[in-house]
């Protein structure tokens, strides 16, 4: 008699097929306790039992593929279509090799791909769930991945740095399609959703450097994420403390078309009130995504012709009434106390349409073609009337607010904006494949992006000390209009050897803006190299030359003005690295370990406050960053993915005519750790813990407009934040008897508790002086320890 364990529920849904067999190891022994799997629902996947048996329902009339994973043996996965009321009895094998079947034919993965090239990891966006991170953020998830190189010292923020680079230095495309983040926020909190939705995130492939060029035109990385292509009816609905969201998705009756689409809504006015500034916050935050595919191709013809199309729409809204601040932080001479009271209110609002349309066309086997199509519009207002009065004073106890001992200073300040950005790019290209056979292959395209930027500016602040002002900083009043066109070009030949042991990619590629009228011509090498060992390692190597040509904000000066004969910031690249997937415990696991070295010339230097970075405007500065990255993962807890990654780094630059020479930059972090752990109950997989793990050490800081100080200190603003993540997951309609009316899969409840040690990560400082002309730089810290409840309902 078959008896088998049910981890969770079927998706009975149309799922009129039936699969069934048995799993055997080499010699044709049954293998107990090995996962079976329908494509990538979590919801319907068995365990074999002792005798090696699993039974599996599936949706009829559609192409299905079947994972079958176990601990000690490779995995496999194949695709299989049954028709309805079909019963189907399929009989696997694991071994240490893949082989083909007759009618199940097993899929080559990305991930295996990404394993050839130099900087770059590959993660399921399924992985990315688990992870506790407040309201699912995406880029904390992707942080918290361990991607080699990346860091983020602020969980408020969409922004990462990676191995040195600044926030402006990353691409990120969804579908090729090309993404920007807003223009004009000062503070994480004030960012709101980041454009990608990580319920609708299908795989993300993450480069850290040395990427090919077909990717290009940025500094220090590339961020490709595909979003899903649904085969069947699926949804999901989240809600927690910090917002919620729907996602829904679906195929047509002949699978030729499909859509999701997900709406979000988050408020972090709960999580807002552990900062360390009192007062009324009001965020909301919305958007709307969605992302269709449709098969063109006439009857017959299925698969020869499709379009793409991803539609986007956020509407932000930031309001905050600070009425005061007070806290304690360390001095040189002991404990001090600041209080700050507040009167006025910031406002920042920001509506930005996001979209794109992608017509792919076979020609033959052997070439694809693309042609791409996406624009962005944007409109970003910022207006503040904040004033404050401060006092600073020494305390002898340092867990004791507004106990004063002697009163050191008092003063005042006012900030004042009134700033509006409205920002037009639409972008056309053309991307092509060309199979030339199976050992050579090429990509070659062209693009014209068209921006239309208007900005005008009109802020000030200033500090007040014994009722006479003494310092009128960030004096901005200017109206800018930025209307060109940017051009690019590239060509790559890939090529493999016979016995698959090498792998080369060659390209080069070209940019040139109407602006500065600078054309760059960017040459760039993939190598890998696969020995026939008996451990499973693949040796990888990438160099080649990055620019990026100015943006606006780089353009823009201090006071305000733009300068139009910037010149793109260039980077030599040098990468070499292994990919070791090995056995440990009698469980896979994946190291993946590289050493780099950059050059950067043409530097545009800046400051960092929270997440405003302010440019100089000049190209006045070289740079470099060298590093090592090691990233171990797998089934650290038998049946679950976790990993650990460690960054050591050294980033510095020499600016023209500072005598100090080469100084720290401001993304200097030495030290970065990533963990993530997953476990679960014995004998109960419905029972899951997860635990994600964040430590970077200090960044390098210093007085503002003072440049002989620019960077020069560092101490006490170490970033380390453990979050912890408990869920259970509940079976729904478990016994009904109508498959069409068991609408709901499962529901899951879970808590987070999120900074539980409850650090006090600094993320910038604000600059006070005593009646004496001392001056001390007072910490700003991130969000406190603090809760959170969510439900997630599967359909």
């Amino acid at each position: 008699m078959l008896t088998l364990t049910c981890l969770s529920n079927q998706d009975t849904l149309a799922q009129n097929a039936t699969l069934r067999g048995v799993v055997l190891d080499s010699i044709g022994q049954p293998i107990p306790a090995a996962m079976v799997q329908a494509g990538t629902d979590q919801s319907n996947f068995y365990i074999t039992n002792d005798e090696g048996a699993y039974i599996l329902e599936l949706n009829s009339d559609s192409l299905t593929t079947i994972f079958f994973n176990h601990p000690n043996f490779s995995p496999r996965a194949f695709q299989i279509k049954l028709y309805k009321g079909e019963i189907k009895t399929l009989d696997i094998k694991l071994y240490k090799q893949i082989f083909e079947l007759d009618e199940v034919k097993i899929t080559g993965t990305k991930e295996e791909e990404t394993r050839t090239k130099a900087g770059s990891i590959y993660v399921k966006g399924e992985d990315l769930q688990e992870i506790p991170v407040g309201f699912g953020e995406f880029t904390q998830q992707l942080v918290a991945s361990g991607a080699l190189g990346i860091a983020s010292n602020n969980e408020l923020s969409s922004d990462y740095s990676v191995r040195g680079g600044s926030f402006d230095e990353n691409l990120v495309y969804v579908n090729n399609i090309e993404i920007y983040r807003p223009f004009i926020a000062r503070a994480g909190q004030q960012e709101g959703l980041s454009f990608v939705n990580s319920r609708m995130v299908d795989n993300i492939e993450f480069s850290s450097g040395g990427w090919e060029t077909k990717y290009g035109d940025k500094l220090s990385s590339t961020l490709n994420i595909a979003y899903k292509k649904p085969l069947s009816f699926e949804g999901t609905l989240e809600a927690s403390l910090l917002g919620g969201s729907l996602t829904v998705g679906g195929a047509s009756k002949n699978k030729k078309h499909t859509a999701i689409a997900s709406a979000r809504y988050k408020s972090t006015e709960y999580l807002l009130n552990t900062l360390q500034t009192e007062g009324e916050y009001r965020p909301r935050f919305g958007d709307f995504q969605s992302y269709l595919s449709f098969d063109l191709s006439g009857k017959g013809k299925k698969g020869k012709t499709y379009l793409d199309a991803i539609l986007s729409y956020a509407s932000n809204r930031y309001s905050v009434f600070p009425s005061t601040r007070s806290s304690n932080f360390q001095t040189g001479e002991g404990v001090s106390n600041l209080t700050i009271a507040f009167e006025g209110k910031e406002q920042l609002d920001y509506d930005t349409f996001q979209g794109g349309l992608k017509l792919i066309h076979h020609f033959n086997k052997k070439f694809t073609s693309n042609i791409i199509t996406s624009a962005l519009v944007t409109q970003e207002r910022e207006r503040s009337n904040l004033e404050n009065a401060y006092r600073i004073c020494d305390t002898q106890d340092f867990n004791s607010i507004n106990d004063c001992s002697t009163e050191l200073g008092i003063g005042g300040g006012y900030q004042y904006s009134r700033n509006t950005l409205k920002a037009n790019i639409f972008i056309i290209e053309n991307r092509n494949e060309w199979d030339h056979n199976d050992h050579l292959y090429s990509e070659f395209g062209v693009q014209l992006k068209v921006e239309d930027i208007n900005d005008q500016l009109s802020e000030y602040q200033f500090q007040d000390s014994a009722d006479y002002v003494i310092d009128v900083s960030n004096v901005l009043d200017a109206t800018n209009t930025l209307n060109s066109q940017r051009y690019s070009g590239y060509y790559q030949t890939t090529y493999l050897s016979p016995n698959d042991k090498h792998k080369m990619t060659l390209g080069v590629r070209g940019t040139y803006w109407t602006i500065n009228n600078e054309l760059n011509i960017s040459p760039r090498l993939q190598y890998s190299f696969k020995p026939e060992w008996e451990k499973d390692i693949v040796f990888n190597f990438a160099t080649g030359v990055y620019y990026q040509p100015p943006f606006y904000r780089e353009m823009r000066k201090p006071d305000g003005t733009l300068n139009l004969d910037l010149k793109a910031q260039g980077s030599m690249h040098f990468i070499g690295g292994l990919n070791y997937n090995f056995e440990q415990w009698g469980r896979p696991f994946k190291l993946i370990s590289e050493v780099y070295y950059k050059h950067l010339w043409n530097v545009v230097p800046y400051n960092v406050d929270n997440i405003r970075i302010r440019y100089s405007g000049e190209n006045e500065g070289v740079a470099y960053a060298m590093g090592i990255d090691t990233r171990i993962s797998g089934e650290f807890i038998p049946g679950t993915q976790s990993w650990v990654a460690l960054s050591v780094m050294s980033t510095k630059e020499k600016i023209e005519g500072d005598p100090r020479g080469y100084i720290r930059r401001p993304t200097d972090q030495r030290v970065t750790l990533a963990m993530f752990f997953q476990d679960h109950l014995p004998n109960n997989p419905t029972m899951r813990m997860n635990l994600r793990f964040m430590f970077g050490s200090g960044l390098p800081f210093g007085p503002p407009d003072q440049p002989e100080y620019r960077n020069a200190f560092s101490g006490g603003n170490e970033y380390m934040r453990l979050d912890l993540g408990f869920n259970k997951i509940i079976a729904l309609n478990k016994k009904s008897e109508n498959p069409s009316e068991e609408f709901m899969k499962n529901l899951q409840i879970g808590l987070e508790i999120l900074n539980v040690l409850g650090n006090n990560n600094v993320i910038s400082h604000t600059w006070v002086k005593t009646y004496d002309g001392k001056q001390y730089a007072v910490p700003n810290t991130l969000s406190q320890r603090f809760f959170n409840v969510k439900m997630i309902l599967q359909l």
